[in-house]
């Protein structure tokens, strides 16, 4: 029963996380859980470096874990009836020799010195062979749909760096240069963040790779954009293009209510810089700094920024690190 239980449970996280488009099984979200955070403090032991190997480690764990529960579960139906599985002159097969034969039969590459000995273990040898051959195929599909995914992940990170590197840069930019450009700039990236939001709702593994460059990581410059809109969004500058402004931040709002919402522990408490001194918040009233909406949405925000060991000052640039 216990082997039965386990291939029932692995077989529907496998396929519900690869097929359904609607997210991750409680098998996989949990083994991307555990990878964010070995990722996360090697890269505080050795450095950054190590979230170049973000992707070979998560989806390389992932699949481990699927192989080993479904093989570990297929042995264990076999084990139920030693005598089921026999060698050439019918002799039953050892624990270890039915270990073996599980291991050939998932990977389709029988070599045939061992077999069923019953039609219901022949019928069950020859499902999971065919299972075998599912697995490796929609797995490889799957990683496909991911990296692209990834990929669009990084392009967005960029358009936002373009912006600025910091969020008076954002603020400085955009109030600067023409409407026009401005506008189709923040209706641009938009579409990426709606995309990416669509993206992480299908493949939700996205939330834990990280980025060794800052340029590509979502996290950090996503945060520089909303603290640019914040400042925009309530100071009478950015009035001219506010329709532009207040579009790209539903869209965010969207993106982080839907973080909060999926990654409840991610959001923590950072220190903030004391940003009503920088050039950027003077524009703005400094009652909007203690709004409590405000103070919400930064708590998401340092989460985002803890996930990829950032701090508050990275985002002002404020001890120079770039």
């Amino acid at each position: 029963m216990s082997g039965t239980l386990i291939l029932i449970i692995t077989i529907y996280d496998f396929v519900f996380t690869t097929l359904s488009g609607g997210g991750s099984g409680f098998i996989s979200r949990y083994v991307h859980l555990l990878s964010h955070k070995i990722l996360k403090t090697g890269a505080r032991i050795v450095g950054r470096k190590l979230y170049n190997q973000s992707g070979i480690f998560l989806n390389g764990l992932l699949i481990s874990v699927w192989v080993v529960l479904i093989w570990l579960g297929l042995y264990l139906v076999y084990s139920f009836q030693p005598e089921a599985i026999v060698n050439d002159d019918g002799r039953a097969a050892s624990n270890i020799e039915r270990f073996y034969f599980t291991g050939y039969t998932l990977s389709t590459l029988g070599i045939g010195n061992f077999k069923p000995d019953s039609e219901s273990y022949e019928l069950l040898t020859a499902i999971f062979s065919f299972f075998g051959f599912i697995f490796f195929t929609t797995s490889i599909t799957y990683l496909v749909s991911v990296f692209s995914s990834l990929n669009h992940k990084r392009a967005l990170a960029l358009s936002i760096r373009n912006l600025g590197k910091t969020p008076e840069e954002m603020v400085y930019r955009l109030l600067n240069q023409n409407e026009t450009f401005s506008r189709i700039n923040l209706l641009s990236i938009q579409d990426k963040i709606e995309r990416h939001l669509v993206n992480l709702q299908a493949f939700p593994v996205l939330h834990s790779y990280a980025n060794s460059k800052v340029q590509t990581s979502l996290n950090l410059n996503l945060v520089v954009l909303d603290e640019a809109l914040s400042i925009l969004l309530n100071s009478k500058e950015g009035a001219k293009i506010k329709n532009a402004l207040g579009s790209i931040r539903t869209s965010i709002t969207h993106l982080l209510n839907h973080i909060e919402e999926n990654l409840p522990n991610s959001s923590t408490h950072l220190d903030t810089p004391d940003v009503h001194k920088l050039k950027g918040w003077e524009i703005i009233s400094s009652s909007f700094l203690v709004d409590p909406a405000l103070l919400k949405r930064r708590n998401i925000l340092s989460g985002l920024l803890e996930r990829e060991n950032f701090v508050w000052n990275d985002v002002y640039q404020l001890d120079q690190l770039f």
